[in-house]
């Protein structure tokens, strides 16, 4: 994923989160929603393996993320998303009582975190040999569950769905609530792993000033 300069050497700016979506929406082929993509990010930012916004942009976006001329609407997309995942980075290593998951919410204000938990899933399987052993700790695993229970993207029906006690479930329904604390919980015991996975000094500014500039 590169930007191509055009010749006036207009300069792309960020897309509202409401721009984005309506963009997003207008796709074809259809891209994932705003909420979807906000659990990946979260995934990609608190993943036990550093994976390049190069690579896991086009899980995203699709082909179409590749090779974009600065100046478009796409390269103003794309500036957009890497902005929220350098924000969520940002919040969750120096200020992570400000961090908040972008939820989808019905008329009614009923807040649905299928769409969250199916980005995260989804960023977890780019990486599922280094997450084993952090999902395999209660701790980790335990807390987890509370959140990817809810993604139809695991093989079958959500956890909730499942669910025939109504307590049970209702208590797994008001997981959005604490997935602020999950996300923290796994981002500062993945840091270290994280961390060892991560380029070259030299190697990620050659890479991300190829990628913004």
């Amino acid at each position: 994923m590169k930007f191509k300069r055009r010749s006036t050497g207009s300069k792309t700016r960020l897309l509202s989160r409401e721009q984005l979506a309506i963009w997003l929406d207008a796709l074809d082929p259809p891209a994932a929603g705003i909420s979807t993509i906000d659990g990946f990010l979260a995934a990609m930012a608190v993943s036990p393996r550093c994976i390049e916004p190069e690579a896991w942009m086009v899980t995203i976006l699709g082909e179409r993320a590749r090779n974009v001329l600065e100046g478009t609407r796409m390269a103003a997309a794309i500036r957009s998303i890497l902005a929220r995942y350098e924000q969520i980075c940002d919040e969750l290593a120096e200020s992570p009582e400000t961090y908040a998951p972008v939820y989808m919410r019905t008329d009614d204000g009923e807040v649905l975190l299928e769409e969250f938990a199916n980005g995260f899933f989804t960023g977890m399987r780019l990486a599922l040999d280094a997450w084993t052993p952090f999902v395999s700790d209660p701790e980790i695993g335990y807390p987890l569950a509370m959140l990817v229970g809810h993604s139809s993207q695991t093989g079958g029906p959500t956890w909730i769905d499942q669910l025939a006690d109504p307590t049970a479930k209702g208590a797994l329904a008001d997981a959005w609530r604490v997935v602020p604390d999950i996300i923290l919980l796994v981002h500062d015991r993945c840091y270290e792993t994280r961390t060892a996975s991560m380029l070259p000094a030299d190697t990620a500014e050659v890479f991300v000033t190829g990628m913004l500039d």
